[in-house]
């Protein structure tokens, strides 16, 4: 087992090179990645080896074509085109060197629907958490995550209100090729879902298992099992901010090895990293998440760290 704290003196390393290459603040953002993968790998110079790309599928009982552009279906299509290096996101991962691990969460058995019942047994949380440990098989020295399914946003959109208040429109706020009745249509499910578990949202852990997803619960394990084995988590979109802000709630010194690799053009998203008191790391303006954002950064990382690599080379 790694250790737990992080390694300052590679991060303090890290900064009196870039100050021996130039000017202070020379590097900008890719200065900060550079010191924060230092600190979290334990290493100088920071390299990234053996990147995995965690992608959790999940299906969600409040999907439907009122709520979501996508179904269970399209889930399970995307599913066997990443599995089968088809999808876009395959190319994407191959150029940044990032190995893909798809989590397929039981599709086929969607969650409960939360504005009449819990999403999840206690039972059924803790598992699927404890599953989400598995994405750090394989000793990465890089963990990025993204989720896929049919109303994970909306879900997500829940969370975000029993954990920092607000109306649901604020937090279910979409991108700009969103329909309105979907909006709305989500809007009306998660004011359902406030109303039905009214005085059972303010522990985080408990607001997971009401009105989140197995996707969501999945994600905050892959975040605790890094953070115990000291590994460095990149973010994607809206719903994994969301898994991020779960944790933070809990104990906010628990997400300093986390690190947001880009802000959708969904306003929502912008808000929980906010919330979380987060800066992404890139404005790549997608209008969705599913795992390309993450997947990025990891090149933009791999950038951060050529000029360390350069210098112990020559």
């Amino acid at each position: 087992m790694r250790r737990i704290e992080p390694d300052e003196k590679d991060a303090e390393r890290v900064r009196e090179a870039l100050l021996g290459m130039g000017r202070e603040g020379d590097f900008g953002r890719l200065g900060e990645a550079a010191e924060w993968l230092a600190r979290w790998q334990g290493r100088y110079p920071p390299r990234i080896e053996n990147a995995t790309l965690a992608l959790f599928a999940g299906a969600h009982g409040i999907s439907g074509d009122q709520v979501s552009l996508s179904s269970d279906d399209n889930t399970k299509a995307k599913v066997e085109d990443l599995r089968d290096g088809k999808a876009p996101l395959s190319a994407i991962a191959t150029q940044v060197g990032a190995n893909i691990r798809v989590f397929e969460l039981a599709i086929e058995q969607p969650t409960a629907d939360f504005t009449a019942e819990p999403a999840m047994t206690e039972r059924e949380c803790a598992a699927t958490i404890a599953y989400g440990f598995e994405a750090l098989e394989g000793n990465p020295d890089l963990l990025a995550l993204g989720v896929i399914g049919a109303g994970i946003g909306t879900s997500a959109a829940a969370v975000a209100c029993a954990l920092y208040g607000g109306t649901a429109d604020y937090w279910v706020r979409p991108g700009p090729m969103t329909p309105k009745d979907v909006s709305g249509a989500r809007t009306e499910i998660v004011n359902a879902a406030l109303r039905h578990h009214r005085g059972h949202l303010d522990e985080p852990l408990e607001a997971l298992r009401c009105v989140g997803g197995r996707e969501l619960a999945a994600c905050v394990g892959a975040i605790l099992a890094a953070r115990i084995q000291s590994v460095p988590v990149v973010l994607d979109g809206f719903a994994t901010t969301i898994a991020a802000g779960i944790v933070h709630a809990m104990n906010p010194d628990a997400v300093s090895h986390v690190l947001p690799g880009h802000v959708t053009r969904r306003p929502a998203h912008e808000a929980a990293l906010e919330r979380i008191g987060m800066n992404p790391l890139l404005s790549f303006e997608f209008n969705t998440g599913g795992g390309m954002g993450s997947a990025a950064a990891v090149g933009v990382l791999k950038t951060a760290c050529a000029p360390f690599l350069g210098r112990q080379a020559g």
